[in-house]
């Protein structure tokens, strides 16, 4: 499997960690402008930016079995989650309060490439370790949507991963067609995996745009 090597019962793919970590940078920055919107304090920003953005990684490796999870192995992780929380504060002290002049509709968008590029991640891993369909759909989903569970959880709001129809529903279609463009039309991973990328981020982003909603109960 090119790029891939397992080692101590690990999977080690240099592309998968470069979208990886990605995803991490991605969502730390999105969840530290949480977290100035939000009015936490410095230290608050800090582990808001990276539970939120290594939290789905942590989870996917835990439903792998690879412990201890990459994220929490790796320094490079917390140094971009660390790095990205200290951008949007620099951001914020020399500009005058960043959180009051991001619309909420462009972190949205943002949050939006960090849901592929972790979705994506999710399904390589699963890829590699030959999961089968269902099994990388559920876990592509858990890492893309399982850093945002934990920081609207942080934030004592509902996850948006339960009332944010197209949130979820994203990372599951995106995943199932990367699923089946491998299995149906035999494309390699990596191309597969950009195709289904891009599917997301445009669905989540139409939906956001749009204000797509599934039917409720009331």
């Amino acid at each position: 499997m090119k790029f891939t090597d397992h080692i101590d019962g690990r999977v080690r793919d240099r592309a998968l960690t470069t979208v990886d970590l990605a995803a991490t940078f991605v969502l730390a920055i999105e969840c530290a402008l949480t977290g100035v919107r939000a009015d936490f304090d410095l230290f608050g920003i800090l582990v808001l930016a990276f539970v939120g953005s290594v939290g789905g990684g942590v989870m996917r490796d835990l439903l792998l079995g690879e412990h201890p999870p990459a994220p929490l192995r790796d320094w490079r992780y917390a140094a971009l989650a660390v790095a990205a929380a200290a951008a949007v504060l620099t951001a914020s002290v020399t500009l005058g309060g960043v959180g009051t002049f991001t619309p909420p509709i462009a972190v949205d968008i943002f949050e939006a490439v960090g849901l592929a590029l972790a979705a994506i991640a999710g399904a390589r891993k699963s890829v590699d370790y030959r999961m089968n369909g269902s099994s990388i759909v559920v876990i592509a989903t858990v890492n893309g949507c399982g850093g945002g569970i934990l920081r609207d959880i942080l934030c004592a709001r509902v996850p948006r991963v339960l009332h944010e129809d197209f949130y979820a529903t994203a990372a599951l279609a995106g995943a199932t067609l990367m699923v089946l463009l491998m299995a149906r039309f035999r494309l390699r991973k990596d191309i597969a995996g950009a195709i289904a990328g891009v599917s997301i981020f445009a669905l989540r982003t139409a939906a956001l745009l749009g204000e797509w909603r599934l039917p409720h109960l009331r």
